[in-house]
């Protein structure tokens, strides 16, 4: 078993026993798939007893649900929903619909960056209940997330004259989904930074009526010198 730091506090030691599993059911899950991967070999792998592992996540669903969750907030512990995440608020807070879209691209496609290894493994366990409802509601998160964008762009005024707001979720949707990060990232083995360019300028050039790029819309970003 891993040694004990008795300078923690138990809160301290629970906190790095559980991201010990996280990690270790990570690595296997992308590593093994998730349905070759056992609980007894997460626990192992992890130092701990495997009782330890059903008692903190009940399930291996609920597991990787966990270890997604947190490499989608970058390790954090607890992680914090999108919406009131600062380059959320400061996304729909902004007066330019370009700026809307780029940091959208910029912070979306980092979340994918960080989960996309582990789209097998949820594909494989989505007849699992819990996985299941879990995608399902990722799914209606991101159309409820990119409805937001398209209702700030209208409020704007800034969308293509006669594209109304469903149509123009619907092409957001398309865009800034997984099929075409899994298609140009991951099998075509574009660049990130070429692939927020694409992206960004897709919309653009979907969405709104103006479409010739403003440099202060990207400026600060990765992709602003491909744009």
């Amino acid at each position: 078993m891993a040694p004990v730091n008795r300078s923690q506090s138990r809160a301290e030691r629970a906190a790095v026993t559980r991201r010990r599993m996280l990690d270790s059911a990570g690595s296997l899950f992308v590593s093994q798939g998730y349905a070759s991967t056992t609980m007894a070999q997460i626990a192992t792998r992890a130092d701990v007893a495997v009782q330890t592992l059903y008692y903190t996540f009940q399930t291996k669903g609920k597991l990787l649900i966990e270890v997604v969750e947190v490499a989608g907030a970058g390790g954090e512990s607890e992680p914090v929903p999108v919406p009131q995440r600062a380059w959320h608020r400061q996304m729909l807070a902004s007066s330019s619909a370009q700026r809307i879209l780029a940091l959208a691209v910029e912070h979306g496609t980092e979340i994918y960056e960080r989960v996309a290894h582990l789209w097998p493994a949820l594909a494989e366990a989505v007849s699992d209940p819990d996985v299941a409802r879990y995608w399902e509601g990722v799914g209606t998160g991101r159309r409820n997330a990119q409805r937001s964008q398209v209702f700030r762009l209208a409020d704007l005024g800034a969308l293509k004259p006669g594209l109304d707001i469903e149509r123009a979720a619907d092409l957001h949707l398309l865009l800034a989904g997984h099929a075409p990060y899994r298609a140009l990232v991951q099998e075509a083995g574009w660049p990130s930074v070429e692939y927020r360019a694409w992206l960004f300028t897709s919309l653009v050039q979907q969405l709104l009526a103006a479409t010739a790029i403003e440099p202060e819309a990207v400026a600060d970003l990765s992709f602003a010198d491909r744009v």
